[in-house]
């Protein structure tokens, strides 16, 4: 099964300025498992994060490539369960915060980002 996330022009317009030529993109699921999830589980929000690491940093955790028409991201490959095929990443221009939704429903309202370069 290969997933795909479609990010909005807004919402690439959001996240290219932190892009370089070696960085890593990473949706990260943000259960306190691995070196760039700090927060782990509150409550039983579903939570993802946006993390950015140098092409160099470990991301052996996360083991699932998503296509995107921005760059590939990266996910844990247990977090797909709260993901489907299809999804979109959109700005929600008022707040500013990025929102990972796929057909049915919103994943998560307020996906940030997370700059874990070195």
């Amino acid at each position: 099964m290969t997933r795909h996330l479609t990010l909005s022009p807004e919402a690439i317009e959001k996240i290219k300025p932190y892009l370089k030529d070696d960085t890593r993109l990473l949706l990260s699921y943000d259960d306190g498992v691995g070196p760039y999830s700090h927060h782990g589980l509150v409550a039983l929000q579903v939570s993802f994060q946006l993390v950015l690491i140098n092409d160099s940093q470990p991301f052996k955790d996360y083991d699932e490539e998503i296509e995107t028409n921005l760059q590939p991201m990266y996910i844990k490959s247990y977090s797909g369960r709260f993901l489907s095929d299809q999804m979109t990443l959109k700005l929600q221009p008022k707040y500013q915060t990025l929102i990972l939704a796929d057909d049915s429903e919103e994943i998560d309202q307020n996906v940030e980002i997370v700059d874990e370069r070195q």
